[in-house]
């Protein structure tokens, strides 16, 4: 039978655990010989989030009511207005004759108001720009994608230093991965090229359908004068959740493609906090193992029971804390049912082992009990 323990945290060990995780200073570097930003999907998530806002600017357009006036000759002169006789009594040059029995006048030519919608606002013309600016940035993603090369050497180094308030404990992590040259179609890279690929196929649908709607298509038979940066802070662009969006996609590109925006050959980081986390994670229970290792077995045993109840806890922990970072929601009901479902596996697990050794055990009990009977 298995020994009864007590499952309470032993405090010291908690306490020098504490320790531990509040002294670590750590640094994680990894890189990958893939080429070129193609690999950061930043500029493709900011992209998909802000294309349906974009979808809706576009597909409602604000139109304006435009107040022109036009002097033209009485015979295609079809409306006047207040305005007409105001200007016709400033230029009486317009005056023809005047009938000398009725006094009638008759110009020969007015001054004529008329009223439009047109699409050509500021605002839509800072979202003709951007669609424009958005369509020549797509366009430089495909043709660096077409000649994409992909290798997928790639490097992580982890190094990290900390107290648990008895000893000094230092780690020093290098790996190193290199294709072994059996890779086939269906790789993980093959796979997330096409997925990008399709997510990128999606947004060009997106922006041809733009195109051919009646603002932009309006806007060009105007010949729209583009928008330059900065933007003007207007009333719609500060307040509308759509144009909101739309700036934020503006300032991106903008910021992608400053003349000083480092370019890098591949994915290279000094340290992504969520990873660097797991890596923390991963060094204490490392030292677990290594101040397990004792030639008193009963002692490494007793070590061993004792962080496996800290282990549990920080493990849970370091996994509830990924599932939260990544938006994921887990509830303790959630948690609990995951942790009993594994708990019975290794229990039945345990339990049919134990049955097994038993029944083997009496076979072989009953079978020489068999043979020797006659010598009894």
């Amino acid at each position: 039978m298995s020994k009864a323990i007590s499952l309470s945290i032993d405090e010291r060990t908690k306490q020098e655990t504490d320790n531990f995780n509040r002294n670590n200073k750590s640094e994680l570097d990894y890189n990958s010989s893939m080429n070129d930003d193609i690999n950061s999907l930043e500029w493709l998530e900011i992209i998909e989030e802000v294309c349906p806002y974009i979808d809706n600017i576009v597909r409602a357009p604000k139109v304006s009511l435009v107040g022109e006036t036009e002097v033209r000759k009485i015979e295609k002169a079809k409306k006047t207005s207040v305005d007409t006789v105001k200007d016709l009594s400033k230029h009486t040059d317009y005056i023809d004759k005047v009938d000398p029995v009725t006094g009638d006048v008759l110009p020969s030519k007015l001054l004529v108001s008329f009223r439009e919608d047109t699409f050509n606002t500021y605002e839509n013309r800072f979202i003709y720009t951007l669609i424009l600016n958005l369509l020549r940035f797509m366009m430089e993603k495909e043709e660096k994608l077409k000649s994409y090369k992909p290798k997928v050497n790639r490097s992580l180094k982890y190094n990290a230093v900390t107290t648990n308030g008895k000893e000094k404990v230092c780690i020093s992590l290098d790996i190193d991965t290199m294709p072994t040259g059996k890779s086939k179609e269906g790789s993980d890279l093959d796979k997330a090229l096409n997925n990008i690929k399709k997510r990128m196929k999606k947004i060009r649908q997106f922006i041809n359908a733009w195109l051919a709607s009646e603002l932009i298509t309006s806007l060009e038979k105007q010949h729209a004068i583009l928008v330059m940066p900065p933007v003007k802070k207007t009333n719609l662009i500060l307040k509308n959740p759509n144009f909101k969006m739309a700036t934020k996609l503006w300032d991106y590109l903008y910021s992608v493609n400053t003349p000083d925006k480092k370019k890098t050959d591949g994915l290279n980081s000094n340290g992504d906090d969520l990873l660097k986390y797991l890596l923390d994670s991963s060094f204490l229970l490392d030292y677990y193992v290594l101040d397990s290792i004792s030639i008193d077995k009963n002692m490494q045993k007793e070590k061993l029971c004792k962080y496996a109840l800290m282990i549990i806890m920080n493990q849970v922990q370091t996994a509830v804390n990924i599932l939260m970072e990544n938006g994921i929601k887990i509830s303790e009901q959630e948690l609990l049912k995951l942790l009993t479902t594994e708990y019975s596996k290794r229990k039945n697990a345990s339990q049919i082992g134990s049955k097994d050794i038993k029944e083997k055990f009496q076979k072989e009990m009953d079978d020489y009990l068999s043979r020797t009977s006659k010598y009894l």
